[in-house]
């Protein structure tokens, strides 16, 4: 059967229910595609993947965390938003009003799209909730549109398990009756927020460089990423004082650890790191130090630990506000890096050759926090910087000092970019 049919929600996709009480928890990858199709084209092929994925047809019932599940909605379509602009116009401006927009998670689906029409030229903008999906569901879905708009079939996909099961912990059942703090929550409005989204893409050359350099160096392109980000902030003196660590956010997808499928889920963990880089060591060997860090996550135990302790916020009878409490200080962070690392989907689908994607873009419930998304795709890495408040330069930033260490065969001390 390709439906869900009352699934109660996993740890993970409850942490979400909550953050969505007060707070939006949607995000959105975007695709730049060469070429143009009738509106009706993607209309239909966004129906057939649709029906593909079965958490794209799904509401959440029920008044409390203890209740939540998904429930199958038949005959929900996905919304989809068809604009006609000049060509070379940027997205950005169309998107943020997207994502000041909460998703309303009792009615389904729990996503909608927006297609922008240009001379030669399409966009195609995806947003969902965060309970059902993560930032490789929207790359994995893009795909499949431009599959079936190049004239090729795809099939049905068996509803998604949670993580929990996936992982294989037993997920708990809470046994309380009206926990307080939900009706409070629930009926005050999710305010509707003025985003900001910048954005940059790095060439063909240096993203090369990029990943050779950070190979060679035994690190990876994210933890290169990560260090720069730090640096980035320290330097604009973003940081209250060079004493105090930047908490970096890293989604951490589980797909490849537990060996997962292509399906629409919300197939991850989330930790947060501290990281105090000192004035005598080197950007490669910070670099090596970030990716250790995040090494032992990848482990099914370190999943499965990571998914009782998050349960236990849920095990004990806790009123809705002091749960979220619990959430926005265990994740307290500066930035949140979210990397869907080197995408090997091909390009060419028919009539559509898709060049480019940007994204995951996120807003956090840390209203000082910003998130970088992060996308390699024909060889480019796109980044994007997504928050509240204008952030002008900082990507050109990250970007000045990528350059600056991959261009030159010396390890760069940290005081290279800081000054004590």
């Amino acid at each position: 059967m390709n439906k869900i049919t009352n699934r109660p929600l996993g740890t993970n996709e409850k942490v979400f229910w909550v953050l969505d009480q007060k707070n939006t928890t949607q995000f959105a990858v975007v695709a730049e595609i060469d070429g143009n199709l009738i509106d009706s084209e993607w209309r239909n092929a966004l129906d057939i993947v649709q029906k593909r994925h079965p958490n794209l047809s799904v509401q959440i019932s029920g008044n409390e965390y203890s209740t939540a599940h998904f429930n199958h909605v038949e005959d929900c379509r996905i919304p989809l938003r068809v604009l006609y602009t000049r060509s070379g116009e940027s997205w950005n401006s169309v998107l943020e009003e997207e994502l000041s927009i909460p998703l309303n998670i009792t009615i389904g689906p729990l996503a909608r799209a927006v297609l922008i029409q240009q001379p030669g030229k399409s966009v195609f903008i995806f947003m969902s909730n965060h309970s059902i999906g993560d930032g490789m569901s929207i790359a994995l879905l893009i795909r499949d549109v431009l599959t079936v708009l190049s004239g090729e079939t795809i099939e049905k996909l068996l509803p998604v398990p949670s993580l929990d099961e996936l992982a294989g912990v037993s997920l708990n059942e809470i046994e309380n009756g009206k926990l307080h703090g939900f009706e409070q929550a629930k009926n005050s409005l999710v305010p509707r927020l003025t985003v900001n989204i910048e954005r940059l893409k790095l060439s063909s050359t240096l993203t090369k460089k990029l990943i050779d350099r950070s190979k060679s160096e035994k690190t990876t392109v994210h933890g290169a990423l990560s260090a720069a980000v730090v640096l980035a902030l320290k330097m604009r003196n973003d940081v209250a004082s060079q004493e105090k660590p930047v908490r970096i956010l890293h989604p951490l997808s589980a797909r490849n650890t537990l060996a997962l499928g292509e399906d629409f889920g919300l197939l991850l963990n989330i930790i947060t790191l501290p990281y105090k880089p000192s004035l005598q060591q080197t950007f490669w060997d910070f670099a090596r130090e970030v990716r250790q860090g995040i090494a032992s996550t990848q482990t099914a135990d370190w999943i499965k630990g990571d998914i009782h302790a998050t349960q236990g916020l849920f095990s004990n009878g806790l009123d809705l506000n002091t749960i979220e409490d619990a959430l926005h200080q265990g994740t307290a962070h500066e930035v949140m890096l979210t990397n869907l690392g080197q995408l090997s989907f091909r390009s060419d689908f028919g009539n559509l050759k898709l060049m480019s994607l940007w994204g995951p873009m996120v807003l956090t419930p840390h209203k000082s926090a910003q998130t970088i998304g992060v996308a390699t795709f024909n060889g480019e890495l796109t980044l994007t910087l997504t928050g509240l408040a204008p952030s002008e330069s900082f990507l050109e930033a990250v970007d000045t000092i990528i350059e600056k260490v991959c261009s030159i065969q010396e390890d760069l001390q940290i005081s290279e970019f800081i000054k004590s």
